[in-house]
C-alpha cells in the first residue's frame, strides 16, 4: 500500500522546486549584500574637502571684486592677470585678508579647474567664470602672440 505522505513527482514536487530555488536565489541577495556592505580593503577612502563658506547676513557672499581683491585668469592652460600678461600662479598669494578670484573660462573641465586651484596656494580663493567678453579678449591675446 501507498503512503499518502510521501509524494512522487506530480504537482507537489515542483512547488518544492520553485519553493527552494526561491530561497537559494534571497539566500544568494543576502550573502551579496551583506559581502557588499561590510566588504573592501578595510582602507577608508579619502577625499579632499571642499571648504563652503556659510553666507551670513552681515557678509553676503559675493563674487564681485573689490579693491583688494587680485584677479587670476585661467582659460584652460596658462594664467594671466588682468592685463593679459602670463602669471605662474606661485608667486599668487592671500596675503592679509585679500581674495584670489580665479575667473575660468566655463568650457574648462572640472578636473583641469581643480589642477588650477591646487597651484595657487591661497586660503581666501572664489572661483567665478568668464564671460565672452573675457573670452573673446583672451583669444585676441593669443592671435597676437600674448
Amino acid at each position: 500500500m501507498r503512503n499518502p505522505m510521501i509524494s512522487h513527482g506530480g504537482e507537489d514536487g515542483a512547488m518544492t522546486e520553485v519553493a527552494l530555488a526561491l530561497a537559494m536565489g534571497f539566500f544568494s541577495i543576502m550573502v551579496l549584500t551583506l559581502v557588499s556592505m561590510g566588504g573592501g580593503s578595510g582602507e577608508a577612502k579619502t577625499y579632499e574637502a571642499i571648504r563652503l563658506v556659510q553666507t551670513t547676513q552681515d557678509r553676503p557672499a559675493s563674487v564681485l571684486p573689490t579693491g583688494d581683491d587680485q584677479i587670476v585668469i585661467f582659460d584652460g592652460e596658462r594664467f594671466f592677470d588682468t592685463d593679459l600678461n602670463p602669471i605662474d600662479p606661485a608667486t599668487v598669494s592671500d596675503a592679509g585678508e585679500r581674495r584670489i578670484v580665479l575667473a575660468i573660462d566655463p568650457s574648462v573641465r572640472l578636473a583641469q579647474v581643480m589642477a588650477a586651484r591646487d597651484r595657487i596656494s591661497a586660503v581666501n580663493l572664489v572661483i567665478a567664470n568668464l564671460d565672452d567678453r573675457w573670452r573673446t579678449a583672451i583669444e585676441a591675446a593669443k592671435a597676437a602672440g600674448k
